[in-house]
């Protein structure tokens, strides 16, 4: 089978937001499609995706957030190299470092390129006869990650209602992926009902489906989340514990840690010193960018302290990046990552970071971007890639059901495992 034609289109987001879609035709007829989310709280480090801010799509109605020169590069520069040739994305890859050779794909773009890279990926897992998750285990049984599912957030996700960007559930008492998600789906559930009680419109939610409730402190957010467990039936710490997503570049300036609700603020000892209290206070067992992305001396000091139990989870740290994931290596400034793939734009270099981190004994946890599409390629990443975790937003909102369901379809048709990590 070979590719008969590629062509690149703009579609929207969750958000409603511009983002762009690849859409690949093979000489047997069959579509293989990737759509391509986008960020919210973006790290500084990540790819460039490519927007019309300038240039000639520039005054577009999406008030130059439009995507139509990204496609254009597809459809002009990328789709002719392709056209005649077996689907095989390692060596499509190649062709894109080729084509644009700077930091990021600031020429092409790094949507452009991810959507291209896992398009052709698509294609090759049909050639192959199988699913995406099959084109990377081939052979024997395949492990569903342990699913970490958002209950409240706040941040950039939801208007700074919360100092840190999200409080989630991490069901590690689970014996499958369908108990774990049973039990998350009730604690979403009892949370609205219980937010409800406190006078919150739990109707509106954030962009990644979790709840969007005030709360003045980080402290009465994580008690909520564990009343919820309780009330559901289930051992607070035992079943089910927390994991924060602080997403602390959203509120590092000038050196200091600003938390606006709570009316605090902190010095980089200081709000270490805060998180140490924090975790010891709350049934914490999973904490995400607690510290600036390059406030790299407060991750190293905080993990020389660290519980040996707590999972440390660098996400703007790392951008899905191997040279900052080689210094965070170096450093031991974290024991865990966040594997996005629109953050390094290429499939082929995803994987070399996400094995990298394996291969330090960092745990790996996949994860999707607030302005997400209906589409599910993620999930199949995180089980061929034998991820640890993962991470979609909470169980409202097809283009998050999409992964869940994506699979929950998996577990039914595939011999599965279930993944343990603590």
């Amino acid at each position: 089978m070979k590719i008969s034609r590629l062509w690149g289109y703009q579609i929207l987001d969750s958000r409603g937001k511009p983002t762009l879609a690849a859409t690949l035709l093979l000489s047997d007829g069959s579509v293989h499609t990737a759509r391509i989310p986008s960020g919210a709280s973006t790290g500084l480090h990540e790819a460039r995706e490519l927007r019309d801010q300038d240039g000639k799509f520039a005054e577009s109605m999406y008030g130059g957030s439009s995507v139509y020169q990204a496609c254009e590069n597809i459809n002009d520069l990328v789709t002719p190299q392709l056209i005649g040739h077996h689907p095989d994305f390692f060596k499509a890859d190649q062709m894109l470092r080729e084509l644009d050779t700077s930091d990021g794909f600031q020429s092409i773009g790094a949507n452009a390129a991810l959507a291209i890279s896992i398009s052709v990926a698509k294609a090759q897992a049909h050639a192959h006869g199988g699913s995406l998750a099959r084109l990377f285990q081939p052979e024997g049984s395949l492990k569903l990650p342990m699913p970490m599912v958002n209950i409240l957030s706040g941040g950039a996700h939801a208007r700074n209602i919360i100092d840190i960007q999200d409080v989630l559930a991490l069901p590690h008492g689970a014996t499958s992926f369908h108990e774990a998600m049973s039990w998350v789906s009730a604690i979403r559930e009892v949370a609205s009902i219980e937010g409800s009680k406190l006078g919150a419109a739990t109707n509106l939610t954030a962009d990644e489906g979790g709840l969007a409730i005030e709360f003045g402190s980080i402290e009465a957010a994580c008690e909520f989340v564990a009343s919820c467990i309780s009330i559901v039936g289930l051992r607070v710490g035992a079943d089910v514990s927390l994991a924060i997503d602080f997403a602390a570049t959203q509120f590092y300036q000038d050196g200091i840690y600003r938390l606006a609700k709570s009316d605090r603020s902190y010095t980089s000892d200081e709000f270490i010193s805060y998180i140490q209290k924090l975790i010891t206070s709350q049934p914490i067992l999973s904490i995400e960018d607690p510290f600036a992305e390059d406030d790299w001396r407060s991750w190293s000091a905080f993990m020389s302290d660290a519980p040996a139990n707590l999972q440390v989870i660098g996400d703007d740290l790392f951008t899905t990046n191997l040279a900052r994931l080689e210094r965070g290596i170096d450093e031991e400034a974290s024991n865990a990552i966040l594997i996005k793939p629109n953050q390094n734009g290429l499939l082929s270099s995803t994987l070399e970071v996400f094995e990298r981190a394996q291969s330090a004994k960092f745990r790996t946890i996949v994860s999707a971007r607030s302005g997400e599409t209906e589409d599910s390629w993620l999930a199949d990443l995180a089980v061929g890639w034998r991820a640890e975790q993962i991470k979609v937003g909470s169980t409202h909102g097809s283009d998050r059901t999409a992964k869940w369901n994506r699979l929950f379809e998996l577990e039914a048709t595939e011999t599965c495992e279930f993944s343990k990590p603590f």
